[in-house]
C-alpha cells in the first residue's frame, strides 16, 4: 500500500510541476538563467529559428561551471545558433526567479516599452517549470505566459521519478512551492486559462533563413 500511495504521490508532483503550456507567436522570449544554459539557449535558438518570436532577453547574473555569466553564456549559444545580436537584451543583474522576472521587465520596458508587449515565452529548467510560470504570474499578471524547456535528463518527462537527479530537483522544487506562494515570491496559475489566452496568439511567423 505504501508503494502505490508513494506512485500515486509521485505521479501528482510530475504533472502539476512538470507542465509545458502550447506555444504560439510570443512577443519575447524571457530566458531563465541556470546551470543548463546551454541546453537552455538552444532550445531558445530552435524556436527563434521556427519564428516563435524575434525578441529574447537573457537573464541570470550568476556563474555556471564553466565560468561564464549565465546571461552571458546564453546570449554566445544563441548567437552561434544563428540568433542575431542585436535582437538580444542581456539582463546581468538577476539572482534568483523572481529578479529575473522583475530586472527582465525593467530593460524592456526602458528598451520596448511594456505597453508593447502582451505575450511572453519563457524558457527555463524542466524541472521548475511550473514556478516559473507562478512567477511570470505573480510579477505579470497581465500578459500571455507560456513555457517551455528541454528535457537534458536521459529520460522522458513521464519517467522523471526513475533517475536520481532529474527526482531530486522536481521535488526540491515542489517543496518551494507553499513557502514561496505564503512569502508573495509566486502566485499559483490557472493552467485552463493559459491555455485559452495561448489561443489568442497568431502562429509562428515561419522559419527564419
Amino acid at each position: 500500500m505504501k508503494k502505490d500511495l508513494t506512485a500515486a504521490f509521485l505521479k501528482v508532483v510530475g504533472d502539476y510541476m512538470l507542465v509545458e503550456t502550447p506555444i504560439a507567436r510570443a512577443d519575447v522570449a524571457l530566458l531563465f538563467g541556470g546551470e543548463h544554459a546551454d541546453e537552455i539557449a538552444n532550445h531558445a535558438a530552435d524556436l527563434y529559428h521556427q519564428g516563435y518570436f524575434g525578441l529574447i532577453v537573457v537573464s541570470g547574473a550568476p556563474s555556471t561551471s564553466k565560468g561564464v555569466m549565465e546571461a552571458k553564456q546564453m546570449r554566445d549559444v544563441l548567437v552561434s545558433r544563428g540568433v542575431p545580436d542585436d535582437i538580444i537584451l542581456i539582463e546581468d543583474k538577476a539572482t534568483n526567479t523572481g529578479e529575473n522576472v522583475k530586472f527582465s521587465m525593467a530593460l524592456l520596458d526602458k528598451t520596448k516599452g511594456l505597453e508593447n508587449i502582451s505575450s511572453v515565452l519563457g524558457i527555463g529548467q524542466i524541472h521548475g517549470s511550473r514556478r516559473f510560470l507562478m512567477t511570470l504570474e505573480q510579477h505579470w499578471p497581465q500578459v500571455t505566459k507560456m513555457f517551455t524547456a528541454p528535457n537534458y535528463y536521459p529520460v522522458s518527462r513521464d519517467e522523471w521519478h526513475t533517475h536520481p537527479t532529474f527526482r531530486r530537483a522536481v521535488l526540491k522544487e515542489f517543496n518551494k512551492v507553499a513557502p514561496y506562494k505564503k512569502r508573495g515570491f509566486i502566485r499559483e496559475i490557472d493552467m485552463a486559462k493559459v491555455k485559452r489566452d495561448i489561443n489568442n496568439c497568431p502562429p509562428p511567423k515561419g522559419a527564419k533563413p
